[in-house]
């Protein structure tokens, strides 16, 4: 499949499939671009790069949502408390998270990610984001301006999403804290 079967001109087709398997087809076609460039930088980087997917999530959810239980992370992971702990061993053993007893239930233990592992997601962010920009370079100032507004309204679209569809894990952690 290529993009000139959905372009007429500098209109996209409004038929609303097209535009959707356009959309689809046009990420899978930058991911792939900018995947190789990433990933090999991150690996260059780190070199004992090894962390699982289930191990990036679980930081990545635990920088957004702040100190959780680990029941509440294994909730959220789909996971079991056991499965959850033994992940949450290993990323405390390497520095990127911390536990702790919650002093209202001592039956209950807390994690939280450091401040390495926070330098961890932001050094991908930030890697990942040089990949993606590299490949404005190609676009003239009209198109980049294009797609930025574009990447706006997506991360604007994302934010909506994020607040009408919070997790119960968010809303038990926020009521927690009112």
């Amino acid at each position: 499949m290529h993009a000139r079967n959905y372009w007429e001109g500098q209109t996209i087709i409004t038929h609303e499939d097209n535009n959707n398997e356009l959309l689809a087809w046009s990420i899978r076609q930058f991911r792939r671009t900018i995947l190789s460039d990433f990933i090999y930088g991150m690996v260059q980087a780190f070199e004992d790069f090894d962390y699982s997917l289930p191990q990036m999530a679980t930081l990545l959810f635990l920088d957004e949502q702040g100190e959780l239980t680990i029941k509440q992370v294994a909730e959220a992971l789909g996971r079991s408390v056991s499965a959850t702990s033994r992940l949450l061993d290993q990323l405390a053993t390497r520095g990127m998270i911390h536990r702790r007893e919650d002093e209202r239930d001592r039956r209950a233990r807390l994690v939280a990610i450091t401040e390495q592992g926070r330098a961890l997601i932001a050094t991908l962010e930030q890697r990942r984001a040089e990949a993606q920009i590299s490949v404005m370079d190609y676009l003239s100032a009209e198109e980049r301006a294009t797609v930025t507004r574009g990447m706006v309204l997506l991360a604007e679209a994302a934010q909506r999403r994020r607040e009408q569809h919070e997790s119960p894990t968010t809303r038990t952690k926020a009521s927690k804290t009112s």
